[in-house]
């Protein structure tokens, strides 16, 4: 439905508004002419009698049938004028509901970076640790310690008359044995490193953002181990669904996997391995072009 034109409804108000007072003056234009005019006539004479009252006729007719519809008119101003301002007030609360809606997300923003940067934090200092474990690189080492009991399970099955070839058990088997050996730092840098990840899933409005930060802190040591964590130890399917989701994995080393078994890399979506491109929407949920990120509250170390 088309909006009315402001201006033929401004001077169809104007045009209304000038016809009644109009009216009202042309009601008192009579009423002095006639008064101006009776002014001689004897009331003692029955012909001026009738004259007066004629005359009153006269008044009561014209002038108050002109003063009525002027009345009418006032009031529908009036009403106009009401519903002008109703739409006023409306619009003030819309305007005051958007400012409000915006004022409420900066919160929420100010209040999801401020957790979220804690607990990158947390998994940073979570990280070193195992980094700078007994002075060298405690993931390095967990891969050098995972290759090693590979190759004593081959060795044992060898022994055995068993083929080399490993199955799926047999890798679960051997990384839990080293999973187990770093257990104690290791599982808190595991347990922080999702919980950030889901808050961001969950929580964030752009997560592809967050993620990015994330992304550059990890070293292709870090990802590797957390790449075989999550296929032999955890088996989260949230955490794997996040993984494919934001390309966590695109830092993998590729040669490293393949000298173990190439096939673990067929277990996740190829989404996994590559950078996920920040998608933005606007308000009616349609995808926009990428614009220039806007700045943190918070900013990283």
């Amino acid at each position: 439905m088309s909006k009315p034109n402001p201006t033929r409804r401004s001077f169809f108000v104007t045009f209304l508004g000038a016809s009644a007072a109009l009216a009202v003056l042309a009601g008192f234009g009579i009423i002095y002419y006639v008064f101006n005019n009776v002014k001689n006539l004897n009331l003692a004479v029955e012909g001026d009698i009738s004259t007066l009252s004629m005359l009153g006729e006269f008044i009561g007719g014209s002038v108050g049938t002109m003063w009525s519809l002027a009345g009418v008119i006032f009031f529908y101003l009036a009403l106009i004028y009401q519903r002008r301002e109703l739409e006023l007030q409306r619009e003030e609360l819309l305007e005051s509901r958007k400012i409000m809606d915006k004022q409420s997300k900066t919160l929420q923003t100010q209040q999801f970076e401020n957790t979220f940067f804690q607990l990158l934090e947390f998994h940073l200092n979570a990280a070193k640790r195992i980094e700078t474990q007994d002075g060298a690189n405690g993931f390095d080492k967990m891969y050098v310690d995972f290759k090693k009991a590979l190759t004593a399970t081959k060795r044992k099955r060898k022994t055995t008359g068993s083929s080399q070839n490993l199955d799926s058990q047999s890798f679960e088997t051997s990384f839990r044995l080293v999973y187990d050996s770093y257990r104690n730092t290791l599982s808190h840098y595991m347990e922080s490193y999702k919980a950030l990840l889901f808050l961001v899933d969950e929580k964030s409005s752009d997560p592809v953002f967050y993620v990015n930060i994330i992304k550059p802190h990890l070293t292709e040591q870090e990802v590797l181990m957390q790449f075989y964590y999550l296929l032999l130890y955890d088996k989260n399917e949230r955490f794997k669904t996040v993984v494919e989701n934001y390309g966590l994995f695109q830092r993998l080393n590729v040669r490293a996997v393949h000298a173990i078994d190439k096939l673990h890399l067929e277990e996740l979506k190829e989404t996994a391995f590559q950078a996920t491109p920040e998608k933005r929407t606007d308000d009616s949920g349609k995808e926009e072009e990428p614009k220039k990120r806007k700045k943190l509250f918070f900013k990283t170390e």
